[in-house]
């Protein structure tokens, strides 16, 4: 297999980078040490970089001394082959097409390496095929994701996209520009689901996030008739089934899992045909890495945009149950703030929202009263969570209300829903009815909401 690489190419921009450090902003954006071939150009390119990134002055015998002193010049081709490269360049704009050609290369390389691996591997004895697929899938998205490059756009350019996005918002006068939820507060504060979005929901144990989060997902498949994709990490296919058709049916949940449905058999079973005629996709994997729930997203992606279609929402139940070995070797904070970041480039990347549930801290557990509401600090690994989200919204419900408390027993079946984090609108808080024994959340009646 022939090795794809530019040694003109490779030269140049390091020749470059010792006669005019300055480039380096330009240059350093495009190639990455690893996408030199030689591990003497390598050695080179990283020694630039430090010294850029920490403020040193940058010329060919500073670069020489800085590898001296750390022992590495030796590893660099040695004084001569560094002088060199400064003799030899000509620096000009345009060493970026040169960087680009030393990237490219750099990729082809990686496919060729992970072409070796999986050749190896088909070759040896596995036994989970379909862990194994997932496996090569994995290692060509990694070199996948890192062709995608951050670019800058002079803003005449995004007229068009900002027109159109405009017009939507004129349209909806005041109303839904985005996804409907069909829970009218939420629609309402939020102007709908909007792609690119990464949505946090939280709750404390037993407070039915699960509950509210496919509830919104039978929302937007049934009702909007949108893509919707459920990745389901604590709940197997048939447990969530189960929920949805008492949900959508207003069937006792206890009663449906026992076979007793008292003459509602039709009932349950046209709503079974309503649920699954609906563009709903699940994946029940009780262990899923965050690379792996990434491909299989783009996977469906690309599949619904060759139909024409586009995907609605994303749910991930839930966020800590996603697993990054590559992170998690360094610590469980880095690993949940990378999930989050992962997340939420997903959710740009395939233009649709990312609905998240998240677990909380226990400290709220041991709070009463009015300190018992849930806040930003409360969420689990918050620094990252709360960087990363859009909006950030928790459900508040007391469990053992105050049977003395008028107040406390009107708000029995209710729960409050506490926008406590909004990127682009107003923050706030609005109830809906909660029947936890069909799993459903509800608005609440006309009367109720204009009070």
């Amino acid at each position: 297999m022939n090795i794809p690489w530019d040694e003109n190419a490779e030269r140049q921009v390091l020749g470059t980078l010792l006669l005019r450090p300055d480039f380096y902003l330009q240059i350093g954006t495009i190639v990455h040490a690893d996408d030199f071939y030689p591990e003497s150009h390598k050695v080179i390119y990283r020694a630039v970089s430090e010294m850029h990134q920490k403020g040193e002055p940058l010329d060919p015998l500073r670069v020489v001394q800085f590898l001296t002193d750390r022992s590495l010049i030796d590893q660099a081709g040695g004084a001569d082959a560094i002088l060199g490269l400064a003799r030899d360049a000509i620096p000009s704009p345009l060493v970026s097409n040169h960087a680009k050609r030393v990237h490219s290369f750099g990729m082809r390389r990686q496919v060729q390496r992970a072409a070796r691996e999986i050749l190896d591997e088909s070759g040896a004895p596995q036994e989970d095929e379909t862990g194994f697929l997932r496996t090569v899938e994995n290692k060509i998205l990694q070199i996948t994701q890192q062709t995608v490059s951050a670019d800058v756009h002079l803003i005449s350019e995004l007229r068009g996209q900002f027109a159109d996005h405009v017009e939507k918002l004129f349209q909806a006068r005041g109303g839904i520009s985005g996804l409907k939820t069909h829970f009218r507060e939420f629609d309402r504060m939020t102007s709908g689901l909007k792609g690119g979005e990464l949505i946090i929901l939280a709750a404390r144990p037993s407070q039915g996030k699960t509950t509210l989060a496919m509830n919104m997902a039978s929302n937007v498949a049934i009702r909007s008739q949108k893509p919707v994709l459920v990745f389901s990490l604590e709940m197997s296919a048939n447990q969530l089934l189960s929920r949805l058709v008492c949900s959508e049916s207003g069937t006792n949940l206890s009663d449906f899992q026992r076979g007793t449905l008292h003459g509602k058999e039709k009932t349950v079973f046209a709503v079974m045909d309503r649920i699954f005629a609906a563009p709903l996709y699940l994946n029940e994997t009780g262990y899923l890495e965050i690379l792996e729930a990434i491909a299989l997203t783009r996977k469906l992606h690309l599949q619904l945009r060759g139909e024409g279609k586009q995907l609605g929402l994303i749910v991930v139940d839930y966020l800590q149950l996603l697993s990054d070995s590559a992170a998690k070797r360094q610590s469980r904070q880095l690993e949940v703030a990378s999930i989050s970041r992962a997340l939420k480039q997903l959710a740009k990347q395939v233009d649709a929202p990312v609905l998240a549930l998240s677990q909380m801290n226990r400290s709220v557990e041991s709070r009463r009263g009015d300190t018992a509401r849930p806040q930003l600090s409360d969420l689990r690994e918050s620094g990252a969570i709360e960087q990363d989200a859009d909006i950030v919204m928790f459900i508040h419900r007391d469990l053992n209300p105050d049977p003395n408390d008028p107040e406390a027993q009107e708000n029995r079946g209710k729960a409050e829903i506490i926008l406590a984090k909004h990127r682009n609108g107003p923050v706030g808080s609005f109830h809906l009815a909660f029947r936890p024994e069909i799993n459903r959340f509800d608005d609440l009646d006309p009367e109720y909401a204009a009070g």
